[in-house]
Protein backbone atom coordinates (compact mmCIF):
# COMPACT_ATOMS: atom_id res chain seq x y z
CA UNK A 1 0.00 0.00 0.00
CA UNK A 2 2.71 2.51 0.66
CA UNK A 3 4.70 2.06 -2.42
CA UNK A 4 1.55 3.01 -4.08
CA UNK A 5 1.17 5.68 -1.89
CA UNK A 6 4.83 6.98 -2.94
CA UNK A 7 4.88 6.05 -6.37
CA UNK A 8 1.47 8.12 -6.71
CA UNK A 9 3.96 11.52 -6.68
CA UNK A 10 5.92 10.39 -9.54
CA UNK A 11 3.81 11.79 -12.71
CA UNK A 12 2.96 15.40 -11.04
CA UNK A 13 5.02 18.67 -9.89
CA UNK A 14 6.85 17.05 -7.02
CA UNK A 15 7.89 13.44 -8.35
CA UNK A 16 11.25 12.95 -6.12
CA UNK A 17 8.75 12.74 -2.87
CA UNK A 18 8.52 9.36 -4.76
CA UNK A 19 12.16 8.54 -3.39
CA UNK A 20 12.71 10.21 -0.73
CA UNK A 21 11.68 6.57 1.74
CA UNK A 22 12.51 3.24 1.53
CA UNK A 23 11.16 0.65 3.89
CA UNK A 24 14.11 -0.96 6.28
CA UNK A 25 14.61 -4.69 5.06
CA UNK A 26 17.60 -7.24 6.44
CA UNK A 27 19.28 -6.40 3.05
CA UNK A 28 20.27 -2.93 3.98
CA UNK A 29 23.70 -3.09 5.59
CA UNK A 30 24.81 0.25 5.78
CA UNK A 31 22.28 2.36 7.22
CA UNK A 32 22.50 3.79 11.06
CA UNK A 33 19.81 4.13 13.42
CA UNK A 34 18.68 7.92 13.72
CA UNK A 35 18.49 6.94 17.47
CA UNK A 36 22.09 8.21 17.53
CA UNK A 37 20.71 11.81 16.95
CA UNK A 38 19.16 11.94 20.30
CA UNK A 39 22.61 12.27 22.35
CA UNK A 40 25.84 14.17 22.16
CA UNK A 41 27.72 10.78 22.30
CA UNK A 42 25.71 9.36 19.36
CA UNK A 43 25.67 12.30 17.53
CA UNK A 44 29.56 12.57 17.44
CA UNK A 45 29.31 9.17 16.16
CA UNK A 46 26.99 9.69 13.08
CA UNK A 47 29.32 13.09 12.44
CA UNK A 48 31.78 11.58 12.33
CA UNK A 49 32.70 11.00 8.57
CA UNK A 50 31.52 14.03 7.61
CA UNK A 51 33.71 15.96 10.04
CA UNK A 52 36.80 13.69 9.47
CA UNK A 53 36.29 15.07 5.75
CA UNK A 54 36.70 18.59 6.75
CA UNK A 55 39.11 18.19 9.47
CA UNK A 56 40.67 21.63 8.76
CA UNK A 57 37.33 23.41 9.62
CA UNK A 58 36.45 20.72 11.85
CA UNK A 59 39.22 21.78 13.86
CA UNK A 60 38.65 25.06 14.66
CA UNK A 61 35.52 26.45 17.15
CA UNK A 62 33.54 28.69 14.84
CA UNK A 63 33.99 26.62 11.16
CA UNK A 64 32.97 23.15 13.04
CA UNK A 65 29.89 24.97 14.55
CA UNK A 66 29.21 25.81 10.76
CA UNK A 67 30.15 22.53 9.60
CA UNK A 68 27.43 20.65 12.12
CA UNK A 69 24.55 23.71 11.48
CA UNK A 70 25.38 22.78 7.35
CA UNK A 71 24.77 18.69 8.25
CA UNK A 72 21.69 19.26 10.37
CA UNK A 73 20.32 21.08 7.06
CA UNK A 74 20.59 18.31 4.78
CA UNK A 75 19.63 15.94 7.57
CA UNK A 76 15.87 17.62 8.07
CA UNK A 77 16.23 18.78 3.95
CA UNK A 78 16.16 15.08 3.45
CA UNK A 79 13.54 13.87 6.14
CA UNK A 80 11.17 16.52 6.87
CA UNK A 81 9.71 18.27 3.60
CA UNK A 82 8.16 14.89 2.27
CA UNK A 83 7.36 13.75 5.52
CA UNK A 84 4.55 17.14 5.77
CA UNK A 85 3.70 16.38 2.17
CA UNK A 86 2.37 12.89 2.71
CA UNK A 87 1.02 13.94 5.68
CA UNK A 88 -0.83 17.21 4.59
CA UNK A 89 -1.89 15.54 1.15
CA UNK A 90 -3.14 11.64 2.10
CA UNK A 91 -3.37 12.20 5.95
CA UNK A 92 -0.85 9.38 6.98
CA UNK A 93 1.44 9.59 9.08
CA UNK A 94 5.15 7.85 8.44
CA UNK A 95 7.06 6.86 10.77
CA UNK A 96 9.01 9.77 12.48
CA UNK A 97 10.27 8.54 16.36
CA UNK A 98 14.13 8.22 16.11
CA UNK A 99 13.53 4.63 16.81
CA UNK A 100 11.88 4.03 13.44
CA UNK A 101 14.24 5.68 11.37
CA UNK A 102 17.70 4.63 10.05
CA UNK A 103 19.70 6.43 7.60
CA UNK A 104 23.05 5.42 5.25
CA UNK A 105 25.65 8.44 4.22
CA UNK A 106 27.33 9.69 1.33
CA UNK A 107 30.64 9.05 0.98
CA UNK A 108 31.55 12.56 2.37
CA UNK A 109 29.66 11.66 5.55
CA UNK A 110 26.35 13.26 4.39
CA UNK A 111 22.58 12.34 4.76
CA UNK A 112 21.84 9.70 1.75
CA UNK A 113 18.91 7.60 2.06
CA UNK A 114 16.38 7.19 4.68
CA UNK A 115 14.71 4.26 6.13
CA UNK A 116 11.59 3.20 7.50
CA UNK A 117 10.63 0.47 10.08
CA UNK A 118 6.94 0.35 9.58
CA UNK A 119 4.41 2.14 7.67
CA UNK A 120 2.78 4.28 9.76
CA UNK A 121 -0.82 5.15 10.38
CA UNK A 122 -3.80 6.92 8.94
CA UNK A 123 -4.44 10.52 10.60
CA UNK A 124 -7.74 12.06 11.15
CA UNK A 125 -7.35 16.07 11.40
CA UNK A 126 -9.13 17.63 13.97
CA UNK A 127 -9.93 21.36 13.08
CA UNK A 128 -10.07 22.23 16.92
CA UNK A 129 -6.55 21.26 17.65
CA UNK A 130 -4.50 22.04 13.94
CA UNK A 131 -1.06 21.19 16.02
CA UNK A 132 -1.70 17.30 16.59
CA UNK A 133 -0.57 16.42 13.25
CA UNK A 134 2.82 17.72 13.98
CA UNK A 135 3.12 16.36 17.99
CA UNK A 136 5.13 13.48 17.28
CA UNK A 137 7.57 14.71 15.02
CA UNK A 138 8.29 18.10 17.25
CA UNK A 139 8.73 16.69 20.75
CA UNK A 140 9.86 12.63 19.75
CA UNK A 141 12.40 13.98 17.52
CA UNK A 142 13.16 17.48 16.52
CA UNK A 143 13.03 18.25 20.27
CA UNK A 144 15.29 15.32 21.32
CA UNK A 145 17.76 16.10 17.67
CA UNK A 146 17.68 19.61 18.13
CA UNK A 147 19.66 19.40 21.80
CA UNK A 148 21.41 16.84 20.76
CA UNK A 149 23.17 18.95 17.94
CA UNK A 150 23.49 21.72 20.42
CA UNK A 151 25.16 20.13 22.83
CA UNK A 152 27.97 18.32 20.21
CA UNK A 153 28.27 22.01 18.61
CA UNK A 154 27.94 24.18 21.68
CA UNK A 155 25.49 26.30 20.20
CA UNK A 156 22.32 26.65 21.02
CA UNK A 157 19.29 24.51 20.17
CA UNK A 158 17.91 27.50 18.22
CA UNK A 159 19.86 27.30 15.32
CA UNK A 160 19.09 23.78 15.00
CA UNK A 161 15.48 24.26 15.27
CA UNK A 162 15.59 28.01 12.71
CA UNK A 163 17.31 24.82 10.20
CA UNK A 164 14.64 22.64 10.44
CA UNK A 165 11.47 25.23 10.44
CA UNK A 166 12.82 26.51 6.85
CA UNK A 167 12.32 22.91 6.12
CA UNK A 168 9.12 22.22 6.93
CA UNK A 169 7.94 25.65 5.80
CA UNK A 170 9.13 24.38 2.20
CA UNK A 171 7.04 21.39 2.95
CA UNK A 172 4.18 22.92 3.41
CA UNK A 173 4.89 25.17 0.61
CA UNK A 174 5.62 22.52 -1.69
CA UNK A 175 2.06 20.36 -0.72
CA UNK A 176 0.41 23.53 -1.99
CA UNK A 177 1.58 22.04 -5.47
CA UNK A 178 -0.46 19.30 -5.20
CA UNK A 179 -3.95 20.73 -3.83
CA UNK A 180 -3.24 19.13 -0.17
CA UNK A 181 -4.74 20.77 2.80
CA UNK A 182 -2.44 23.04 3.89
CA UNK A 183 -4.41 24.81 6.76
CA UNK A 184 -2.87 22.77 9.59
CA UNK A 185 0.90 23.35 8.36
CA UNK A 186 -0.01 27.06 7.92
CA UNK A 187 -1.39 27.37 11.12
CA UNK A 188 1.79 25.15 12.74
CA UNK A 189 4.01 28.00 11.25
CA UNK A 190 1.62 31.02 12.33
CA UNK A 191 1.66 30.16 16.07
CA UNK A 192 3.91 31.55 18.33
CA UNK A 193 2.77 29.03 20.80
CA UNK A 194 1.68 25.09 20.59
CA UNK A 195 -1.12 23.76 22.72
CA UNK A 196 -0.53 24.06 26.33
CA UNK A 197 1.36 27.45 26.41
CA UNK A 198 4.26 26.45 24.65
CA UNK A 199 6.18 28.34 22.73
CA UNK A 200 6.51 27.23 19.27
CA UNK A 201 10.11 26.93 18.23
CA UNK A 202 8.71 26.63 14.48
CA UNK A 203 7.35 29.91 14.30
CA UNK A 204 7.84 32.31 11.38
CA UNK A 205 11.35 30.86 10.26
CA UNK A 206 11.43 33.52 7.66
CA UNK A 207 10.41 37.29 7.92
CA UNK A 208 9.42 39.70 5.28
CA UNK A 209 11.91 42.54 4.57
CA UNK A 210 9.02 45.11 5.27
CA UNK A 211 7.03 43.54 7.64
CA UNK A 212 4.16 45.63 6.14
CA UNK A 213 4.63 43.84 2.21
CA UNK A 214 4.78 39.96 2.87
CA UNK A 215 5.39 39.86 -0.61
CA UNK A 216 9.30 41.93 0.32
CA UNK A 217 12.41 39.50 0.01
CA UNK A 218 11.99 36.98 3.18
CA UNK A 219 15.06 37.13 5.14
CA UNK A 220 15.73 33.65 7.62
CA UNK A 221 15.07 35.01 11.57
CA UNK A 222 18.45 33.04 12.78
CA UNK A 223 20.96 32.85 11.05
CA UNK A 224 22.48 29.24 10.02
CA UNK A 225 26.40 30.34 9.80
CA UNK A 226 26.87 28.93 6.57
CA UNK A 227 28.55 31.94 5.74
CA UNK A 228 31.36 30.76 7.95
CA UNK A 229 32.45 28.14 5.37
CA UNK A 230 34.53 28.69 2.34
CA UNK A 231 33.00 26.31 0.09
CA UNK A 232 29.52 26.64 0.01
CA UNK A 233 27.63 29.95 -0.77
CA UNK A 234 26.09 32.29 1.44
CA UNK A 235 22.43 31.75 1.65
CA UNK A 236 20.17 34.35 -0.15
CA UNK A 237 17.98 34.68 2.75
CA UNK A 238 20.63 35.11 5.48
CA UNK A 239 20.09 37.79 7.70
CA UNK A 240 23.53 39.54 7.80
CA UNK A 241 22.80 40.35 4.17
CA UNK A 242 19.36 42.44 5.44
CA UNK A 243 21.05 43.38 8.33
CA UNK A 244 24.32 44.87 5.81
CA UNK A 245 21.12 46.40 3.04
CA UNK A 246 19.88 48.40 6.20
CA UNK A 247 22.71 49.44 7.04
CA UNK A 248 23.43 51.06 3.45
CA UNK A 249 19.94 52.57 3.55
CA UNK A 250 20.25 56.11 4.42
CA UNK A 251 17.79 57.34 6.83
CA UNK A 252 15.25 60.14 6.18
Amino acid sequence: MMQTLFDSFRDGPIPWVADQFKFMTPEVADALPLSLLTSEQGCTRLLERYLAVHAEDAGQIDKRRARISMWSQWYFANLLPSWVIISLSHNWQLPIHPEKLFMSLQEEGLPSQIYLQGEGEAFTPRAESPFHRFEEMIEQHLRPVCQALADTSSLKPGIYWGNAAVRVNWGIQQAELIAADTRDGNALMDARELAAGRKNPLFQPLRPENPRDPQSPLYRRQCCLRYELRDVAMCPSCPLLLAEKRRRIPTE
